[in-house]
């Protein structure tokens, strides 16, 4: 059993031994283990805090601190998806927390989804307007967001059809064409019936295929 599995085990353990004393509700234990979590992420230990804050919310399933720390440590251990889901619980107890939005944003722009992080970080921004690194990370969103719509506008340019971007109708054709015309009268030329009897099999002029030169007749 590795350690990882080991702990995890530790953990369950521990969880059952404490809801078995009926502490479910123990805002005070919470808080110590909250602490714990602290400490863990302090020193750089991101997986105990997280076990540490899972802990703790067995006690306080709806503390939205502990529920931000929690996503903080998944943050910091790369787990963002798991980041964006303690967030979302946090918001979803507490609609005004500008911390579970922080962190919602910051693991959405790590996955570049910049404009649900962008989004999360004007939220941000209008619950404390004097937090400077919410506005840089706004900023931030808002470049990656243009960036972005510009790849995107190239690759669509790259990959529609050629037949989208052609059109047969802007294309003009300037002949230099000076034999033979089977009318005389340009205004004949739009008279579609005339012109295709004019092609039936014995009635093609001679001098429509024919070109008068010395001493010859030539095609």
């Amino acid at each position: 059993m590795g350690s990882e599995e080991y702990d995890d085990v530790i953990l369950e353990e521990k969880i059952e031994d404490e809801l078995d004393e009926e502490h479910l509700g123990d805002e005070a234990r919470a808080m110590e283990l909250k602490d714990e979590g602290n400490k863990a992420i302090a020193e750089g230990h991101f997986a105990d805090a997280a076990r540490a804050y899972t802990l703790a919310l067995s006690f306080s399933p709806k503390n939205t601190v502990i529920l931000c720390n929690r996503a903080l440590a998944y943050i910091k251990s790369e787990s963002y998806g798991l980041a964006i889901s303690d967030a979302t619980a946090a918001i979803e107890f507490d609609k005004n927390c500008a911390k579970a939005y922080y962190r919602r944003g910051t693991a959405e722009f790590a996955l570049m989804r910049a404009k649900a992080a962008r989004k999360d970080f004007r939220t941000v921004c209008k619950l404390k307007p004097k937090d400077k690194d919410a506005r840089a990370k706004l900023t931030a969103c808002e470049k990656l967001v243009k960036e972005q719509g510009f790849a995107e506008a190239i690759q669509s340019e790259e990959t529609v059809p050629l037949s989208d971007l052609f059109d047969p109708g802007s294309i003009r054709i300037e002949s230099t064409y000076d034999g033979p015309r089977p009318f005389l009268d340009s205004s004949d030329t739009e008279d579609v019936d005339k012109e295709k009897e004019f092609f039936v099999p014995g009635n093609v002029s001679r001098k429509f295929v024919m070109v008068r030169k010395p001493n010859m007749y030539a095609l």
